[in-house]
């Protein structure tokens, strides 16, 4: 079976035990054109991050779901930003995947 989506163990991002954040996996044409273009990590994140566990706000609220609230990754600060990047790029191959 085609693995086009995963998940990751995401302690990473802000350093919570137990984190995790699912993502539609990447396709070659995606990667070509994210190196080829203006498009940005925030860009990628936006179309692949599904979903997540354990991503929080200043305060220790979970922050909302991005598929329900794709505004929600603006909260990010840019080195957790680069991190869930860095995790997508991995792929369900990863250091970091939990399936």
């Amino acid at each position: 079976m085609r693995r086009n989506q995963f998940t990751v163990d995401a302690e990473s991002v802000q350093g919570n035990a137990g984190a995790e954040v699912t993502f539609k996996a990447l396709k070659v044409r995606e990667v070509g054109e994210y190196r080829s273009t203006g498009m940005t990590d925030r860009d990628l994140l936006h179309e692949h991050l599904l979903s997540w566990k354990g991503i929080v706000d200043d305060e220790g609220h979970a922050l909302p779901s991005p598929a329900d609230e794709p505004e929600i990754l603006g909260e990010l600060y840019i080195h957790e930003q680069q991190e869930l990047a860095r995790l997508l790029f991995q792929g369900p191959d990863g250091e970091n995947a939990k399936n």
